[in-house]
């Protein structure tokens, strides 16, 4: 029931965590639209259970460890592999491409899984191939959407090797590329690593709204070109929300990436 002890529980916390510095008893109160007792036997409660916690110097409450213990517990009990696996095949049903999901290790993409294209006449790579940030979408991908400064911290020292004709080999361009991604949500590799394929990459992100995974989908130039293939972006970029939403992730804010 709506009345229930749980949803007023829900509807403090929840208060709580949206608001944007601590608040008074008092500014909890006017905001719940709950009464004054009412109230305060919630955060009784919820002290008790460390869900919040009472800062003496503010006189304000905010959210206790328990919350975070919580959210860490669960965020480390998952297979992203497993939870993206519907949507991994919904794609390959979809388009007739290799449909991947990797991850960061440094400043290289290894992935975790591979459905072959139905069209693959010879083995494609295996689970745990690695790909330098740089010349892959899935690389560009993670990177677009991590803070301005750690980017540059990360690129400091990085050696942009040339792969082909195509390949980015300096950090300028390279942090161009990445506003591009910023911007349209995924990213492109058109023979930056291999003058035969190419690939999109859709970011994953946890609920501090850090990337912690992409899904792909590559193809032989030949059989798919890159125009072709950034037509199924939208697809793949809402099989990524789709993910991101299920490990209880968000989006980060664009602005907040670049001032920081």
């Amino acid at each position: 029931m709506q009345s229930s002890i749980v949803a007023k529980l829900l509807k403090l916390l929840t208060i709580i965590s949206e608001s944007q510095k601590p608040m008074t008893f008092s500014e909890l109160v006017n905001f719940s639209g709950m009464n004054k007792s009412t109230i305060h036997r919630l955060l009784g409660i919820c002290s008790e259970e460390q869900l919040v916690q009472y800062d003496k110097s503010r006189k304000a409450y905010l959210l206790g460890p328990k919350v975070f213990d919580l959210v860490r517990n669960a965020y480390s009990g998952y297979d992203i592999q497993a939870v993206a696996l519907d949507e991994m095949l919904r794609l390959h049903s979809l388009f007739d491409g290799n449909v991947t999901i990797g991850i960061p290790s440094g400043l290289e993409v290894v992935y975790l899984r591979i459905i072959e294209a139905k069209s693959a006449t010879s083995p494609t790579q295996k689970p745990g191939m690695r790909e330098p940030i740089h010349c892959s979408a899935s690389g560009k991908a993670l990177f677009a959407f991590m803070p301005n400064k750690i980017i540059d911290a990360k690129l400091a020292e990085y050696g942009f090797e040339r792969y082909t004709e195509r390949t980015i080999t300096d950090a300028e361009t390279f942090k161009s590329e990445l506003e591009t991604v910023r911007e349209a949500g995924f990213a492109q590799n058109d023979r930056e690593e291999y003058d035969y394929f190419g690939g999109i990459s859709a970011p994953i992100f946890n609920y501090l709204g850090e990337p912690i995974a992409v899904l792909n989908i590559w193809c032989v130039q030949a059989q798919h070109p890159m125009s072709e293939m950034v037509g199924w972006a939208d697809e793949l970029m809402a099989s990524a929300n789709r993910v991101t939403k299920l490990v209880g992730g968000v989006r980060p804010d664009l602005a907040t990436l670049r001032s920081t």
